[in-house]
């Protein structure tokens, strides 16, 4: 039967139609937000009957538009109604108790206004076709806004397959255990039923976006964790349960963040002393903040955006929900896209404070509310510094592996090109007081017992060397690493430095290992990896400098030792510029990519070769 041609015989409302013209501008809201309305509801009708959640079973029923009728949706519950629940409830509005039905129940609707409110302002024309008890009704909005009963449907007795007929259904979407409650008459079923719905297209409807944007919606949330809640469209099964998706939380952040509400609260007046504000009594305990974390920041890879909001739980159900930029200021806001939550404080629902809006977006605004608001803000932003705390580290290690890359390609060409620079300021080969000449073994200035490298001072005793007055070992070319890593003969204990030692430490059990380490905690490094990266060419040359400074400090020191244990300041002062000098001629043939590049990739560092 085409219940869209039904005519609906307009009765006085109970309030003047100037009030529901006035209230219902601010109900001109999207088909996600009215839906989640009917599926309350929906849900409370089972709640009163005592049904339990697995029980419940609830069809939104997308129907696009052809020549001959336009586009509807529906929202089909197995309970129903009889008379007395429309002249008695549904035809009121602003009623606290229309969703309980003078029955001890806890339900999510709250005045009884919003799928009224939908019905009357979101469709050109919408009714319910209800059965109950073997009797049917059929009431409704006209394309005027007027309701009221189809005069031929107010109470009339009927069997149920022809109520079926009436209202469009077919058995076949209807659960085997519901079925046969049906057939005993145990229970009824109601289809709510909008026609051409606004602010959609004219035939074919976006089932599939409109069911994406309703399980995030927050009023719908709640409901779809417990209920059964299918969607069919155009006769078509579209989903066979629609809830939200799990959110995977952010690593190291998989345990919620529970947070107790003080009972007592600073106003948050801007002039003046602030007052405490009571958040607890003995009528309402104390409540709870707790915050989630998500794996994606909310608006990225598909997360919705949407959820990033803490969400204000009644005795049941969502009575307001805030996303970050209405919780308040946050200081740490890029973090807080990360984290989701719900708030559960029991005193917001006294009558006495008036807290709870009629649509269950916002909380009233008051000096409760604001105080509240800005104790979330102040708990976000202690998980949101968290997580900027660890992705610092997390940015610091990163940091850390690519600095040791490019330490690592220091360290080999330090070894290829020590034993040349020491050869070229301490003099060349032959014979020494202390040092062989040329030999096959010898050490090259001393960068192992026996190096490959050949041309530097020979360690006395090298396989064809020249000999000294006594034989020695060649001193090994010394090992450069970052502050932050272990120490090498103490895996487990790692060696950190602040701002105020020097750029390159060499602590006293390190002289005897010839051992230096960078200290990356020098402003001027940070600095340089804040600003610019650790990828960038001026990060590179300061690793390099710090080589100079390690070139230096163990030429100087060889020098001294080479001239009875002093030099003077002109002689040294003439060996730094020298030392200087030849490292940067070295640099420039061996190292040019490594220095001057703007990118460079760690492959290069197998290409550093040392010029002959």
């Amino acid at each position: 039967m085409q219940t869209s041609i039904l005519k609906i015989k307009e009765e006085p409302n109970v309030f003047h139609d100037n009030t529901l013209d006035i209230l219902g501008n601010g109900f001109n809201f999207s088909h996600e937000k009215g839906l989640a309305e009917w599926l309350k509801n929906s849900v409370d009708a089972y709640r009163r009957t005592g049904a339990s959640d697995k029980d419940q079973f609830i069809i939104f029923r997308f129907t696009d538009g052809t020549r001959e009728n336009p586009p509807s949706i529906e929202c089909i519950d197995f309970v129903g109604m009889g008379y007395t629940d429309i002249d008695k409830a549904f035809k009121w509005w602003g009623d606290p108790n229309a969703a309980t039905r003078g029955r001890q129940v806890k339900v999510f609707g709250g005045h009884g206004n919003g799928g009224k409110f939908y019905m009357r302002q979101m469709f050109q024309q919408s009714h319910f076709v209800t059965y109950r008890d073997g009797k049917i009704n059929i009431f409704g909005f006209n394309e005027n806004r007027k309701y009221g009963f189809v005069p031929e449907f107010k109470d009339k007795k009927i069997n149920l397959t022809d109520a079926f007929e009436i209202a469009g259904i077919d058995e076949a979407i209807i659960p085997v255990s519901i079925m046969q409650k049906l057939n005993l008459g145990e229970t009824g079923f109601t289809v709510v039923k909008g026609i051409k719905p606004k602010n959609l297209p004219a035939r074919n409807l976006p089932a599939q976006r409109t069911c994406d944007k309703l399980k995030y919606h927050p009023q719908a949330r709640s409901p779809l964790k417990f209920s059964n809640v299918s969607v069919i469209h155009n006769g078509r099964s579209l989903c066979e349960k629609l809830k939200m998706e799990e959110i995977e939380p952010l690593e190291s952040f998989e345990k919620p963040f529970s947070f107790e509400i003080p009972e007592l609260l600073d106003s948050s007046a801007d002039i003046g002393e602030s007052e405490k504000i009571y958040m607890s009594n003995h009528r309402y305990e104390k409540g709870r903040l707790v915050l989630k974390t998500s794996s994606l920041p909310f608006g990225r890879g598909g997360r919705k955006p949407e959820l990033n909001c803490i969400d204000i739980i009644g005795e049941i159900g969502v009575i307001a929900s805030y996303n970050m930029q209405q919780i308040g200021f946050l200081r740490y806001f890029p973090q807080a896209q990360y984290i989701y939550g719900e708030c559960s404080c029991p005193i917001l629902e006294d009558p006495d404070y008036d807290c709870v809006q009629n649509d269950r977006e916002r909380l009233t605004d008051n000096e409760k509310t604001k105080a509240l608001l800005q104790w979330i803000a102040k708990r976000i932003d202690e998980v949101g510094e968290k997580i900027a705390e660890k992705d610092a580290k997390k940015e610091e290690e990163k940091n850390i592996r690519a600095t040791d890359e490019f330490n690592q390609i220091l360290n080999k060409w330090k070894n290829q090109f020590m034993s040349k620079l020491f050869t070229e300021v301490l003099g060349g080969s032959g014979k020494g007081s202390s040092t062989g000449g040329e030999g096959d073994e010898g050490s090259g200035g001393g960068t192992r017992e026996s190096s490959i490298d050949k041309g530097g001072l020979g360690s006395g005793g090298g396989k064809g060397g020249g000999q000294g007055e006594e034989k020695k070992k060649g001193s090994r070319s010394p090992l450069v690493l970052l502050s932050g890593q272990d120490d090498p003969d103490f895996p487990g204990v790692p060696v950190v430095f602040s701002e105020r030692h020097f750029s390159v430490e060499q602590r006293q059990q390190d002289v005897d290992r010839g051992l230096y380490w960078i200290n990356l905690e020098k402003p001027m490094a940070k600095k340089i990896i804040d600003k610019y990266g650790v990828d960038s060419p001026r990060w590179r040359n300061y690793l390099f400098q710090r080589y100079i400074d390690i070139f230096t400090i163990e030429t100087i020191e060889r020098l001294a030792k080479k001239e009875g244990g002093a030099l003077t300041k002109d002689q040294t002062t003439q060996e730094i510029l020298r030392i200087t000098s030849l490292v940067y001629d070295k640099a420039t043939v061996d190292l040019e990519d490594f220095l001057l590049n703007e990118k460079y990739s760690s492959t290069q560092r197998n290409d550093i070769q040392i010029n002959q």
